[in-house]
């Protein structure tokens, strides 16, 4: 059973981020997973907001406007961030929808199957899949807090009961991670509140803010930071290595002998 609320100092560190990244990487249905996770720790925005996100409306003049023209502003207000130099390429990639899930669509006539580009409105169960898949995931226990199993998978030869397994952390632990990674590395409190979307004081800070050449300069350090040290344990958070190496990285998460099934095999860790 999962919990009913993510505590939150649950966060990920730099190398299971690494792991989320490669194991999202590696199948390119879950690409999309990989770019969400990306926007989640360039912008400590919201999950919504990644997941509504509309490149060629709220991205411009090097600004991410998270708050979509038109959309009715709530209590879970929306920020307007820049985008920092290792995001932006993947901004790039397609039009639309930044987040958008590459669909198999078979092929009446010929047989053959090909992906199609389509939106997405939740990312629950595919972003649980790579958590699990990148080994950051427990066994399920039942209310009576007995541990879960399910039968063996017989087409795989196997003859005993395995494991029930569930992700540990959420989409929403990104948001987590990020803010928890700026202040690691001294971003300011408000830089920090600001991105996040939460309310600032006076009308000038609110809407006139992202206008000054400083906006939010240190947290585009913080965040090219955080990707540095991300960056000792993978390079697929890099745009234009992931152009040139997607088989090879395909290749390598099968290999015993390459440092991606070293990294899977992290424990679970929280600051």
């Amino acid at each position: 059973m999962r919990r009913q609320s993510e505590p939150r100092d649950l966060v990920y560190t730099t190398e299971q981020v690494a792991a989320l990244l490669e194991v999202a990487w590696a199948y390119e249905q879950r690409h999309h997973i990989h770019m969400f996770i990306m926007i989640m720790l360039n912008t400590n925005a919201r999950v919504e907001a990644v997941l509504e996100l509309d490149k060629d409306v709220q991205v411009r003049d090097g600004l991410i406007y998270f708050d979509a023209p038109g959309r009715q502003q709530t209590k879970k207000r929306r920020s307007i961030v820049p985008i920092c130099p290792t995001l932006a390429p993947w901004l790039e990639i397609h039009r639309g929808r930044a987040i958008q899930w590459r669909k198999p669509h078979p092929n009446a006539i010929t047989g053959q199957t090909a992906c199609r580009l389509g939106p997405v409105d939740s990312i629950k169960t595919a972003f649980a899949k790579t958590l699990i898949e990148a080994g950051l995931c427990e066994q399920a226990v039942d209310p009576a807090g007995a541990e879960c199993w399910l039968p063996p998978h017989r087409k795989f030869g196997e003859t005993m009961p395995r494991p029930k397994l569930i992700g540990i952390g959420s989409p929403n632990t990104l948001r987590h991670t990020a803010s928890t990674e700026k202040h690691r590395r001294g971003v300011p409190e408000p830089q920090i509140e600001t991105a996040a979307g939460h309310r600032g004081t006076g009308t000038n800070q609110k809407h006139y803010r992202h206008l000054r050449l400083e906006y939010l300069s240190d947290f585009i350090d913080g965040v090219e930071s955080f990707w540095a040290e991300v960056g000792r344990h993978t390079d697929a958070h890099l745009r234009y290595r992931r152009d040139t190496k997607i088989i090879d990285l395909a290749s390598a998460r099968n290999s015993p002998s390459k440092k991606h099934n070293d990294v899977r095999k992290l424990k679970w860790c929280a600051y």
